[in-house]
C-alpha cells in the first residue's frame, strides 16, 4: 500500500472512528461469546473425559438375583476374565437406607456402594488420596465429597445408623471422604453415597451380587467404548454364568460406554451455548459487513477521485481490505482475555454440574489458534464481495452516484401516488419511501434486525418451554408427602390403617412399585442402568384404584382396563430403549426379581423420561405375575394445604400410624424433595438459554444504531437540498426518525414467522435431547415486548441523533460534501 493510501486509510478510521468503535464492540462480543463457549467446551471434553475414566468404570454390570459370598464371586470373577473380550471383572453390591446421624433420624436416603476387603480396586473405583489405601476400618464408611455430608447433615466423626438389605442395623462411623466423579452430585439426585466393605457390615449384608466387567473389542486391550460390543460380551458371559454356576440373571445393565450419567446435560448446554453463540457472531459478521459496505457506498465519488487521477482497483481493494483486517484485528484482541473468563466459568459451572473437580481450567492451545483464524478470517470474507464490488467502480459511475436506488422500485412507486392523496401526511409517506428506495440495502438492515429479534424471542421462548416443562412435571407431582414403604406390605393391611382418617390429609393414592427390566423373547434383559441405579432404570408401576389424574396420553395401542391381567403399558422412552421394534399386541418379557414374566403390551403412552415411571400395571396383574397377594411398596398423599410445615407433620404423622400398624416406613418425607431434584437438574438449562440472548439482542442493538447513521450520512446532499427549498429542521429530523420506526416495526414483523418456526424447532431438538419428548411449545410474551420495546426505543435513540445532525445541515455543507 503507497503512503497517499495509507494516509487516507488513517484519515477515514479518524473521520468515523464511532463507526469503527461498534464494529469492533459487536464483533467483540460475540467473538469473545463464541470463543469462551469453544474453550469451555474443549476444555469440560477433556476434564470430564479424563475424571471418569480415572474411576475406570465397568462397561457392564450382571446383577444375580441373589448374592453370592466373597470367595464364591472371587472364583466366579477370576474365571469371567478368561471369557472372550473381558478385560476384567470384579464382585460388588450396593443398598439404599434412610440414615440415622448420631440417634437421630434423618429423611434421607444413603446409597452405600460395597466391595470385599481384599478387592484391588483395579476398576470402579474412587478418590483415595485423602484417606489412604481401601478398605477402610471395620465399621467405619466413606462419605462422597459431592454434597453428600451436608444433604446428610452430617459430618466427619458421626456415627450414621443404616439398615442393610436383610433387616439389620448397623453403625458406621463417618471416617472421611472420597471423590468419585462417576456419579451425579448428591444434591441433584436428593441421595447421599457411601463407600465401604463388606467387613462393616453383618454377614448376611456382606454378600455380593453385581459382577461388574470391563469390555474390550475383538483384538483390543482397551474398554469398547461400543455399546453393541459390550451388550454382546456380556450377554455370552451371562450365558455362561446360567450355565457353569446356575446362577440366575436378574439383569445386565450397559449404560452408554464411559458417559457420565449428566454428560447429556453438559451436551445440552454445551450445544445450546454454541448454537446460540455462532449465531451471534453471524449476526455480528453481517452487521460489520453490512456497516463496512455502507462506508465504501458513501465513498463512492472518493473512488472516483483516485480512479480519475491513477488509482488501480487493486490497489483500492487493498486500501478496504486493510481497513477490515484492522477492524477484525482490533475485534479479536479485544475478545481474547473475556473469551478465557468466560471459557473457565463454563467449565467450572459444567464440571460443577456433572460433580467433577477439574484439574486444569486453561483451554487447550488449538482454541487460540481457532479463535484468532475465525476473528480474522470470517468479516474478511464477509465484507470481500462489497469490497471487490466498490473497488470496480468506474469515474463515470462514481460522477452519477447520487446516494438513491438506480431505478425506483415498484413500492416507491406506489407510495409516490399515495403522497398525492389529500389527507395523508407527505412527511410520513416520504419517510416510508426513503427507507424502501434502496431495496438491497432496506432488506439486508431488516433481515438483520429480524434474524437477531427472531433468535432472541426463541432463546427466551426456550426458557418458557423448558420452565413449562418443569411446571407439567411439579403437576404430575400432585401430593405432597411421598412414603416408601422397607418392603411391600398387603393391601389389606395398608388400607385398614385408615390414613385417611389422620388430620390434614385428603386423599392417600396407595400403589406397588417394582424396578424391573425387559427384554424380546428368549433374551436376558439389558438395560441402561446407570452404577447408581436411577438413571436408565425402569419401574413397573400399579395404577391406584383412587388416582387422582386421568390417564396419561396413549400414543399407540390403549389404556389399562381395570382389572384386567397379563397387560402392561409402556413409556415412550422405555419402549425405545428396550423393544422399539414391538408394539401393542405384541409379548415381552417382564423380569421382577430376575423371574422371567410374560406380559402382552397393551399400549405405548407419552411420559418424559424422568416421570419415574417407565412401565404401568393393574395390581391384580402384578399379583398374578408375581404369586403374591396384591402390595403397597409406595405411598402418595395429598393434604389440605400444601405448605411445607404441613407436609412435615402429616409425614411424622402417617410415619407413626403405619410403625404402629406393623408396617415397616423407610421414607416419609415432603415431595418438596423430589422437586429440589427436578430443579437441580433444569436449573442449568434454564441459566444457559438467558447466557446465550444476551449477545444476540446486543448485536442487534448495534445494527439498528449503525443503520439509521448509515442512511443519514448516505443522504447528507439530500438533506441539504430539503433545506435548501425551505424544510424546517423540525420537518426532517420527524422523518428521519419516522424512518428508525418504520424499519424497527418492519423488522419485528418479518421475525414473527421464523420466531415460532425457530421455537418449534430447537424446543424439539432440545427436549428429545435431554427428554425424550419435545419442550412444550411457548411463546414468550416477555421476549416479545422486550425486543419491540428495544427495537422502537434503540430506533428512536439512534435516528435522533442522526436525525439533529440531518436537521442541521447547511447548503454549504451539502454542496461541500463528498
Amino acid at each position: 500500500m503507497s503512503s497517499l493510501l495509507a494516509v487516507k486509510l488513517r484519515r477515514d478510521l479518524r473521520a468515523s472512528w464511532p463507526r469503527f468503535a461498534l464494529m469492533v464492540i459487536a464483533l467483540a462480543v460475540s467473538l469473545a461469546i463464541f470463543g469462551g463457549v469453544l474453550m469451555g467446551w474443549a476444555a469440560v471434553g477433556r476434564e470430564a473425559g479424563g475424571a471418569y475414566m480415572s474411576t475406570e468404570p465397568a462397561s457392564a454390570t450382571i446383577v444375580l438375583e441373589k448374592g453370592v459370598g466373597i470367595e464364591k464371586m472371587a472364583e466366579i470373577a477370576a474365571a469371567a476374565k478368561q471369557q472372550p473380550g473381558v478385560l476384567e471383572a470384579t464382585g460388588r453390591t450396593q443398598f439404599e437406607s434412610v440414615v440415622e446421624v448420631n440417634g437421630q433420624p434423618r429423611r434421607t436416603i444413603l446409597q452405600a456402594f460395597v466391595a470385599a476387603p481384599d478387592d484391588q480396586m483395579r476398576m470402579v473405583k474412587f478418590d483415595l488420596r485423602q484417606e489412604g489405601k481401601w478398605p477402610p476400618p471395620p465399621g467405619e464408611i466413606w462419605i462422597g465429597g459431592d454434597g453428600s455430608l451436608s444433604l446428610l447433615g452430617a459430618s466427619v466423626g458421626d456415627t450414621l445408623t443404616v439398615e442393610t438389605p436383610g433387616g439389620e442395623r448397623a453403625q458406621l462411623r463417618v471416617a472421611g471422604t472420597v471423590y468419585d466423579p462417576s456419579l451425579a452430585p448428591s444434591p441433584q439426585e436428593q441421595k447421599g453415597h457411601g463407600y465401604l466393605s463388606t467387613a462393616s457390615l453383618p454377614a448376611t449384608a456382606g454378600l455380593l451380587d453385581q459382577l461388574k466387567l470391563q469390555v474390550a473389542g475383538p483384538g483390543q486391550t482397551e474398554p469398547s467404548p461400543d455399546r453393541g460390543t459390550v451388550v454382546s460380551v456380556a450377554d455370552d458371559v451371562g450365558e455362561w454364568l446360567q450355565r457353569e454356576y446356575g446362577l440366575i440373571i436378574a439383569e445386565i445393565q450397559v449404560p452408554k460406554p464411559y458417559a457420565h450419567p449428566h454428560q447429556w446435560q453438559a451436551d445440552v448446554l454445551l450445544v445450546s451455548l454454541m448454537a446460540g453463540a455462532a449465531a451471534a457472531l453471524l449476526l455480528a459478521t453481517i452487521l460489520v459487513a453490512t456497516m463496512l459496505n455502507n462506508l465504501f457506498t458513501r465513498q463512492i465519488p472518493q473512488i472516483g477521485i483516485m480512479k480519475a487521477i491513477g488509482a488501480r482497483s487493486a490497489r483500492i481493494a487493498r486500501l478496504y481490505l486493510a481497513m477490515t483486517v484492522l477492524v477484525a484485528a482490533a475485534a479479536t484482541l479485544l475478545a481474547l482475555y473475556p473469551a478465557v473468563l468466560i471459557g473457565r466459568d463454563r467449565v467450572e459451572g459444567l464440571l460443577g454440574n456433572l460433580g467433577i473437580q477439574p484439574t486444569s481450567l486453561a483451554a487447550p492451545w488449538w482454541t487460540y489458534l481457532a479463535i484468532v483464524a475465525i476473528g480474522l478470517a470470517l468479516p474478511s470474507l464477509m465484507a470481500l464481495l462489497p469490497l471487490i464490488r466498490a473497488s470496480r467502480t468506474t469515474v463515470r459511475a462514481a460522477i452519477d452516484h447520487h446516494g438513491g436506488g438506480a431505478r425506483p422500485s415498484a413500492v416507491t412507486g406506489v407510495l409516490a401516488g399515495l403522497a398525492r392523496l389529500p389527507g395523508l401526511d407527505r412527511g410520513l409517506i416520504m419517510a416510508l419511501r426513503n427507507t424502501v428506495r434502496r431495496p438491497a440495502r432496506f432488506w439486508l438492515s431488516v433481515g438483520l434486525l429480524a434474524t437477531a429479534g427472531t433468535v432472541f424471542v426463541a432463546g427466551m421462548s426456550l426458557r418458557s418451554g423448558t420452565q413449562a416443562l418443569d411446571e407439567q412435571r411439579l403437576a404430575q407431582r400432585y401430593w405432597d408427602v411421598d412414603v416408601q414403604l422397607a418392603e411391600p406390605a398387603n393391601a389389606d393391611t395398608v388400607g385398614n390403617a385408615a390414613l385417611e382418617q389422620l388430620p390434614d390429609i385428603t386423599r392417600v393414592e396407595a400403589f406397588n412399585r417394582v424396578q424391573i427390566s425387559i427384554s424380546e423373547q428368549g433374551r436376558l434383559p439389558i438395560t441402561n442402568t446407570y452404577p447408581d441405579q436411577g438413571h436408565g432404570s425402569i419401574n413397573l408401576n400399579t395404577i391406584p384404584v383412587n388416582r387422582a389424574l386421568p390417564p396419561p396420553t396413549v400414543i399407540e395401542g390403549r389404556w389399562l382396563k381395570p382389572g384386567e391381567t397379563g397387560a402392561i403399558v409402556l413409556n415412550q422412552p422405555t419402549h425405545n430403549k428396550t423393544v422399539p421394534s414391538l408394539g401393542p399386541g405384541d409379548t415381552v418379557r417382564v423380569f421382577i426379581d430376575g423371574q422371567p414374566t410374560t406380559w402382552q403390551i397393551a399400549g405405548i403412552i407419552e411420559e418424559p423420561d424422568s416421570a419415574g415411571g417407565g412401565a404401568y400395571t393393574t395390581p391384580e396383574a402384578l399379583a398374578n405375575a408375581t404369586g403374591k397377594p396384591q402390595q403397597i411398596s409406595q405411598l402418595r398423599i395429598i393434604t389440605t394445604r400444601s405448605d411445607e410445615p404441613t407436609r412435615l407433620t402429616v409425614a411424622d404423622s402417617v410415619e407413626g400410624t403405619l410403625t404402629a400398624a406393623g408396617i415397616k416406613v423407610e421414607l416419609a418425607a415432603s415431595e418438596s424433595r423430589g422437586a429440589a431434584a427436578s430443579s437441580a437438574h433444569l436449573g442449568p438449562v434454564l441459566s444457559v438459554l438467558l447466557y446465550v440472548a444476551f449477545p444476540l439482542g446486543l448485536v442487534g442493538g448495534i445494527g439498528l444504531a449503525s443503520m439509521m447513521g448509515a442512511n443519514v450520512l448516505d443522504r447528507f446532499r439530500e438533506f441539504g437540498v430539503m433545506h435548501a427549498i425551505g424544510a424546517r429542521p423540525r420537518a426532517v429530523r420527524r422523518i428521519v426518525v419516522a424512518e428508525g420506526l418504520f424499519l424497527a416495526l418492519t423488522s419485528c414483523l418479518m421475525a414473527a414467522l421464523p420466531t415460532l418456526g425457530l421455537t418449534k424447532l430447537l424446543g424439539y431438538g432440545l427436549g428429545n435431547t435431554f427428554g425424550n419428548t419435545a419442550l412444550p411449545f411457548r411463546i414468550s410474551a416477555l421476549a416479545v415486548g422486550i425486543w419491540v420495546a428495544m427495537v422502537i426505543i434503540g430506533a428512536a435513540i439512534a435516528t435522533d441523533a442522526a436525525a439533529n445532525r440531518a436537521s442541521r445541515i447547511t447548503v454549504r455543507e451539502a454542496l461541500a460534501y463528498i
